[in-house]
């Protein structure tokens, strides 16, 4: 099934079991990217099978004889309502939840020039707990490209990592880790670095497990990926990688499954929607800052957490070889691409 004709279908079985829904349930409801949701959309206002007001899309009699004409039996509809079929659930009320919360209040606010945007806190523990099933918590060595969404002081708070070095372009994040790191006495430091630099040699084959939410650019993909691999010390070492298929589509996805395989991993786990981005709840705060998604759609109010990611995990089955070592000069397309409808654009 072309992913047009699939995307087409998961909008209008949406459609028929909510009734009216904003463009943000859809897109939530779907996995092409975004440019291929916009296309889906269109071909069936098209085909005169949905319609669209300020309230959302509904579908037409025509679109709800095609659904019918499809199949008349219910949906096989099973998904976990408690854990929002993730797996892992924390309760709003658990201590370490509280005590994270209350760690992380003061933290900085995303600066758009880096595509910033942070994962709860809850979904932060939800990584922790996955991680710990996965055996790459409990005294492992871990290495993070980039931070904003602290995931490294959850992590940290737990008490299980042996050691967490956080590498951060910028200095907000740095100085607000270390911050926290010498308050709560953790075994957390964070140093100022920018993903075009090589990885300092002192940091290399150092790590069990690395950590990155890289832009979703091909070539950003790359430098994320090869500055995390470098830090591993070898065979059997993780790599978790935060990735959406809302700015990726299939074909980038291969390419970066086929980037990952010649850097030495194997694709093992892959947890769908799992951490959520309550930064793109709405369009951005800084009305000097645009979304691309949001000048293709209708002006219907968004109140839902539309922009959410995979947790990917790959295990290094030989000693990891990243394909970028030294420099890389590159300037805005490393942040934007055609795909990248949902990164911070300036008006």
């Amino acid at each position: 099934m072309q992913i047009l004709v699939r995307t087409q279908l998961q909008i209008l079985l949406a459609l028929s079991s909510q009734g009216v829904a904003s463009w943000a349930r859809l897109v939530d409801a779907q996995d092409g990217s975004l440019p291929e949701f916009l296309a889906a959309l269109e071909a069936l206002q098209a085909e005169g099978w949905i319609d669209a007001n300020n309230q959302g899309f509904r579908l037409t009699g025509v679109g709800k004889k095609m659904i019918t004409a499809l199949s008349d039996a219910p949906p096989v509809a099973l998904q976990c309502p408690v854990c929002e079929s993730k797996g892992y659930r924390i309760a709003a009320e658990d201590s370490a939840l509280l005590r994270l919360e209350r760690t992380l209040a003061g933290r900085p606010s995303p600066n758009l020039d880096y595509d910033q945007g942070a994962i709860t806190p809850a979904d932060s523990l939800l990584r922790a707990a996955f991680m710990e099933e996965r055996g790459d918590l409990c005294g492992a060595r871990i290495l993070f490209v980039g931070d904003f969404d602290l995931m490294s002081v959850a992590l940290a708070l737990t008490g299980r990592p042996k050691r967490i070095v956080v590498l951060e372009i910028d200095q907000r994040v740095v100085a607000f880790i270390n911050e926290v790191a010498h308050r709560e006495g953790l075994n957390l430091e964070a140093r100022a670095f920018d993903v075009r630099d090589a990885l300092p040699e002192e940091l290399r084959k150092q790590f069990d497990a690395f950590l990155c939410d890289p832009v979703e650019t091909l070539v950003g993909i790359r430098l994320y990926l090869s500055r995390g691999c470098a830090g591993l010390a070898g065979e059997g070492a993780a790599a978790y990688v935060g990735l959406t298929t809302l700015e990726a589509s299939r074909t980038k996805w291969y390419d970066i499954q086929r980037l990952m395989h010649e850097m030495g991993f194997a694709i093992t786990d892959i947890r769908r929607k799992f951490s959520g981005y309550p930064d793109h709840d709405e369009g951005p705060t800084n009305s000097a800052y645009t979304y691309a998604i949001l000048d293709r759609m209708p002006g219907q109010q968004i109140h839902h957490r539309w922009y959410t990611s995979a947790f990917v995990r790959a295990e290094a089955v030989r000693n990891p070889d990243p394909v970028i070592t030294g420099r890389a000069e590159l300037g805005e397309e490393l942040y934007v691409d055609d795909e990248a409808w949902a990164t911070p654009r300036r008006i």
